[in-house]
């Protein structure tokens, strides 16, 4: 079990949610996977679900985690790519094939940007990792 002071000033759900926020940078958590399930994370840190479910709120709320209704919470990508429109430049969303999901890692559910550039081969990014920038 890991150690949680409960007589710091310091919130527990704050402990907690730095705890796994270092595991997070650590790589212990990797991004697009799954964080380990509210009851482990009690029995790991010896807390009130109530406490989990609190410091996985204040992650979500530091773009660390998101949690899926029905399938869990996942690391968010650290890494963002950003596409900047150009003329003639089309950009789709839809589902990732299972290929893709293998290929860039994904999790279950996450869908994919496919960037089409005139004269260049598509390029497919991470729906949770891209951002459109339009100027």
């Amino acid at each position: 079990m890991r150690e949680i002071d409960h007589q710091s000033e310091v919130p527990v759900y704050r402990q907690v949610a730095a705890a796994i926020r270092d595991d997070i940078q650590a790589g212990r958590f990797r991004p697009r996977r799954p964080l380990p399930s509210e009851v482990h994370l009690q029995q790991e840190f010896g807390v009130a679900r109530d406490t989990i479910r609190r410091a996985i709120g204040h992650l979500a709320e530091l773009g660390l985690v998101r949690t899926v209704p029905g399938r869990g919470t996942f690391v968010r990508a650290l890494e963002v790519s950003v596409v900047e429109m150009e003329p003639g430049m089309r950009i789709t969303a839809r589902p990732a094939s299972e290929a893709e999901q293998a290929t860039l890692e994904l999790a279950e559910g996450v869908w994919v940007l496919v960037v089409e550039r005139p004269g260049r081969e598509p390029e497919v990014l991470p729906g949770d990792a891209a951002e459109i920038r339009v100027e």
